[in-house]
Order: structure tokens, then sequence, then C-alpha cells
């Protein structure tokens, strides 16, 4: 790429959280070009939060080169931040002010004039379609509204960037596509955006180019088009009816991995598996293929002792997210194993989430898990009838098989799976290493 169109420049950045002993962001290189509009995918703690702050100021690199509008981000820090607008995941605007006044805040702190401000403020809410709602107090717009209105905030000082991190997170479809409609009002007058997002539709219909991210390093960069076409052949999906067991399927995966033509499994729809207590773990090309039968053993003994479990928590980002997206018996065993002392030392999230449940918070609430596997092949039709023969083999209930053409949500199935993954021992040992080389330096 041509680094002279070149408006966002990341070489070599890596990021280590030295408390923790954790690289979050492992060596990456990229560039975005001026007017792009760029997707960062990539499961819980894959580095692409850590990865936006960096180039946001928000947080320092510990190693590594990464430029904003040719501006250095640890030189001209200052430079950077006036160069970028940026819409964060969680609300940050005053309901109790007026949309207006949220806007007039904002750009009195960028240091516009009066004449600026009233100008600006007029033009950005026609942008974003608010023009008659500027007088009405933010806490009686919708959520469409509101992330409207946070869209219009970033744009006020006129940046170079902009950085939407989930954008349309919590909306419905409808408002979901309105704000996309702005996304690419935004790019059609050349405004350059850098969007996370775990909608894979929606990164495929904004992006010119999408980057997945895994373990803090880039596994794949490429257009929709170009991954996709990668990943050739056929997708079989397959759902099941309830499954009482959950601990029979990394065996089942096992067993269908070991078909001729089957290049993947994972499970699928993210959606589904928020559902369920991921089982699998996918690990990167370059680290070793572990028995399904040892991580589930692993797991196993992490979940028998709450202090090991506190440990994991504490470590390991992805350890409290498989906590929080359990099935409510594995959770409502879980929060058994804590008394209130031990309960002090649970990281805030849960903590409040076990507090629910011993106050039986979810009884009412009946749990009905359903399952996708999604399995790459090289020929469906050839594959898929000795995947249901495996299946049939183990006496589970299918509910339905599709096979397709791969999508995006495929290719980043493909590539990251839906694992709780935790650092392999020579993997940490690197980290400390690294940890403490820098401190020797210092």
């Amino acid at each position: 790429m041509n680094s002279n169109n070149s408006i966002i420049e990341v070489k070599n950045l890596i990021k280590i959280y030295e408390d923790g002993d954790v690289l979050a962001v492992d060596n990456i290189s990229f560039n975005i070009e001026k007017g792009e509009i760029f997707a960062l995918l990539g499961p819980n703690g894959a580095g692409k939060t850590t990865t936006i702050n960096i180039l946001a100021t928000l947080l320092n690199a510990t190693d590594g080169e990464a430029k904003v509008n040719h501006y250095d981000v640890r030189k001209d820090p200052d430079k950077v931040r006036k160069s970028i607008g940026i819409v964060f995941q969680e609300p940050a605007l005053d309901t109790e002010m007026k949309g207006w006044e949220n806007l007039e805040l904002h750009a009195i702190l960028y240091g516009m004039s009066k004449k600026e401000r009233k100008a600006k403020i007029k033009e950005v809410l026609k942008l974003v379609d608010l023009e008659d709602r500027a007088d009405t107090y933010v806490k009686n717009y919708s959520g469409g509204m509101k992330r409207r209105l946070e869209i219009a905030r970033g744009l006020i000082h006129e940046p170079a960037v902009l950085f939407l991190d989930e954008p349309t997170l919590g909306l419905d479809p409808q408002t979901r596509r309105k704000i996309w409609e702005k996304i690419k009002e935004l790019n059609d007058l050349k405004m350059t955006i850098l969007i996370t997002t775990h909608y894979m539709e929606e990164a495929d219909f904004l992006a010119d180019r999408i980057c997945i991210m895994d373990h803090g390093k880039i596994i794949a960069l490429d257009t929709s088009e170009n991954l996709k076409k990668q990943l050739s052949g056929d997708v079989v999906d397959i759902q099941f009816e309830k499954i009482e067991n959950q601990m029979i399927l990394p065996q089942i995966v096992n067993q269908i991995r070991e078909i001729p033509g089957v290049k993947n499994v994972s499970f699928g729809d993210q959606k589904e598996n928020q559902n369920m207590m991921p089982m699998e773990m996918n690990l990167p090309k370059n680290m070793p293929n572990f028995d399904p039968a040892m991580i589930q053993a692993r797991i196993r003994d992490i979940m028998s002792s709450p202090k090991k479990l506190l440990d994991a928590w504490k470590k390991f980002p992805m350890a409290s997210q498989m906590f929080l997206n359990a099935p409510l018996e594995a959770k409502k065993r879980i929060a058994n194993m804590f008394d209130d002392n031990l309960l002090e030392e649970v990281p805030e999230e849960i903590k409040t989430e076990i507090i629910k449940i011993k106050k039986g918070d979810y009884e009412n609430i009946e749990q009905d898990f359903e399952l996708k596997l999604s399995i790459s092949c090289e020929s469906g039709g050839k594959e898929l009838p000795l995947i249901i023969q495996k299946i049939n083999d183990n006496n589970l209930k299918i509910k339905n098989v599709n096979m397709h053409q791969p999508t995006l949500e495929d290719v980043f199935l493909h590539y990251v799976g839906t694992a709780i993954r935790e650092e392999s021992s020579d993997r940490v040992k690197g980290i400390k290493n690294l940890i403490q080389l820098r401190q020797l330096r210092k």
C-alpha cells in the first residue's frame, strides 16, 4: 500500500499489560488509506479495543510505531486528538442537556469560536437528520437518535478520521440500517472511518477492507469478497435440538474433523453462542493443536475451585466472558461456590451476576439452548451424509440443515472460532521475558 496516501500507519505495534502478563497487541502492522472505511473485527480479548485506544492516544504502546494523519501518537498526541473524532461504545451524552447543548459543550472544549460553533452545530445536526430535535432534551431521544447525536458530536471539529466503536450495538435492525446509511454518507464526503463491530453484516455492508484480529495478532486482512473467496467450497450449518450434555460436543467436533474433505468446524451463529458454554478451542495456525479432551479437563479443573476461577477471571478477560455467556445452570453451580467473603474478590461484572443469581432474580427464566455447528467443506453434497452419520452415532437430534456459499460470518468463524482460550505456558513465558527485558532497559 502506498504510505503517502495512508492516513493511519501502524508498524510493529506491541502492547503488554505488565501487571497481568497479558500480551494484548502482538507486533501488528497495517495502513489505512485516506477516505477508506476499515473494519476491525475479532472476538472479545482479541486486541481491537487496545489498538483503537493506542491510536486515539488513550493508551501508550509498549513498542512499535503508530501515526494518525501523519502525526506520531507518542510524540504529537495533541495533534492526533485534534485529527480524530470518537464515538465510544458506551453512551457519553449528558441526557439532562438538549441535543444542541451537548454539541456546544464539545465544540467549546475544542476551542471553536462562537460563530464557528453555531455554523458547525447546524451543519452536523442536518447531516444526521436531527435538526428538528436540537432543542429536545437527550433523555427523550430514542436509542438511534442518541447514536446519531454522538456521531454528530464526533464530527463537530471536522476530524480527518472518525473512530466508531460498535456504532449500532443494541439498536433494532431498521435503526441500524439508518446509521449505516449515515456512515456511508460521511464516507462519500471522503471521511476516513475506522469501525469495530460484532455484526458481520455491518462490516460486509460498510467496509472497504476488513481486518480480523485474534490473540493480539492480525490473522486476516483483505476485502470482504477476497476473504470469502479464500474459504472455497461449501459451508454446512447444522442446528440441533436441545442438547442435555454439552460435554459431548468436543468429541463430535473431533469426529467430524476427521472426515475427508472437512476443512474446519466451529460453533456457528454468535447470537446463539451467547446462550451456551463454549467448549472448543480454535488456536492460531502457529500454535500447537491440543487434544479437545485435554482442553475439557483443563476447563473442568478451573471450574472446580473458586480460587482457580478468581485467578482465571483476573488474568484472562475471555474467562470472564465464559462465565457471563454460560447457561444459567452452570452459572448457578459456580455462584454457589462463592461465599460473601470470596465474593468481594470477584470482578464487578461477575459479582453483580452472582448476586442476582443468589437472590433468585433468574428463577422464572426458562433456559432453552439451541446449538449450531458451522462446517467448512470441499464439497458439501459429498461430505454431508458422512457428517450426519457421525451425529446420529452420538444420538443427537438434528433440527435443521442448511448448505450455502461462504459468508463473512463463516470467514470469521473459520479464523477465530468461538473459543474461550488460555495462553499456552510458552506464550506466557515469552510475555514475561519481554516484560523483564523492558524493566532491564529502564
